[in-house]
C-alpha cells in the first residue's frame, strides 16, 4: 500500500516505538507491530493496538504511575 504522507513509498510490516505523553503520564511502548513507509519512515499502527496502548496509559494514570517503558505484548492490557 502507498504511504499517505509522502505518496511515493511502499509500506512494509515492521515494528515501531510509540511514545504517549499526557497530563504527567509518559508511556513508551517498544516493538509495536506496524506498517512502515520505506521512503519517509511514517508508521501506521492498527486501531486495535492503539486502543490497547490508550487503555494502558489510562491504567497508569489511575494507579498514579508517571513513567513506564515496556515492550508490546498483544492482549496484555486487562481492564
Amino acid at each position: 500500500m502507498i504511504c499517505v504522507v509522502c505518496r511515493s513509498g511502499e509500506r512494509q510490516h515492521g515494528t515501531t516505538t510509540i511514545t504517549f505523553e499526557r497530563e504527567g503520564v509518559l508511556l513508551v511502548v517498544k516493538e509495536v507491530p506496524a506498517e512502515i513507509c520505506m521512503n519517509c519512515g511514517e508508521d501506521y499502527v492498527d486501531a486495535s493496538i492503539t486502543h490497547e496502548i490508550m487503555l494502558l496509559a489510562e491504567q497508569m494514570a489511575r494507579n498514579g504511575m508517571c513513567i513506564s517503558v515496556r515492550r508490546y505484548v498483544p492482549g496484555s492490557v486487562t481492564c
